[in-house]
């Protein structure tokens, strides 16, 4: 069983403060009273409470004030405005201010205790909502961040393999040894020149560290053949590298 509902009664007039307060104490709720409006301000700044009770008109001001307040410091503490004064214009005004519900005097015990009980649902469903979304922000951080590291994990490793690749390719071609992160060296100091941000430098040094790549599949008897290559060898060597007969063109022109 959880802890029993605090519930804070405000009323100028002591009889009605110890009706409400015997009828609720006998339904197990943690009362606590308030004889005006300001002793009901000094109550609220000390301690939470699940509900307010407060009558509309006392001598020390009115419970619309007492409402305003309550709202900026507990706003998520529902009130019952309790009044004898049969005007469906102030139910209006207290209902726009955030008043939960509206009690108009004399009432029956099941009225008040069937309103109370509402009061306290509503409560209790702010509260999960809340708690709610508290979880949900949680878990989509949670999750942001573990996608945030799957992405930095997933360019290392590719930077890893593209280093893998420029350590072959210069295995491959050792006269060219280096080369590739020469080119790179100068393709970053060219584009931070130009005013390129880090991001776009990023993709530029990994399209430089590639651009000597088809050479991995050239065969060596053409990559390293001392002379001139032969028409078939330029075409071998071309098709091999993933070159189209246009770029052939081009680039042996």
């Amino acid at each position: 069983m959880g802890t029993p509902a605090r519930i804070l009664i405000v009323d100028d007039e002591p009889h009605v403060r110890a009706m409400l307060g015997a009828t609720l104490d006998r339904q197990n709720y943690l009362t606590t009273q308030a004889s005006s409006s300001s002793e009901a301000i000094e109550l609220i700044e000390r301690q939470q409470f699940d509900l307010v009770l407060t009558d509309m008109v006392m001598r020390d001001g009115n419970g619309l004030g007492l409402l305003e307040r309550l709202h900026i410091d507990q706003p998520q503490t529902p009130v019952v405005m309790v009044t004898a004064i049969q005007d469906i214009s102030v139910a209006i005004s207290a209902m726009r201010k955030g008043a939960y519900d509206y009690l108009l005097k004399p009432f029956e015990r099941d009225q008040l205790l069937a309103t109370v009980r509402r009061a306290l649902d509503h409560r209790k469903t702010l509260r999960e909502n809340e708690s709610y979304q508290q979880n949900l922000e949680q878990i989509v951080q949670a999750r942001t961040e573990l996608l945030h590291q799957a992405i930095i994990d997933l360019e290392r490793s590719y930077d890893i393999t593209l280093e893998a690749l420029g350590d072959a390719l210069d295995l491959k071609d050792s006269e060219t040894e280096g080369h590739s992160k020469r080119v790179t060296a100068y393709t970053i100091a060219l584009a931070r020149a130009m005013g390129i941000g880090s991001d776009g430098i990023k993709v530029i040094a990994r399209g430089a560290f590639l651009h000597d790549i088809g050479k991995m599949a050239i065969p060596d008897a053409i990559l390293r053949k001392p002379g001139k290559l032969t028409l078939d060898e330029l075409d071998a060597g071309a098709l091999r590298a993933g070159l189209s007969h246009s770029a052939q063109d081009t680039l042996f022109e």
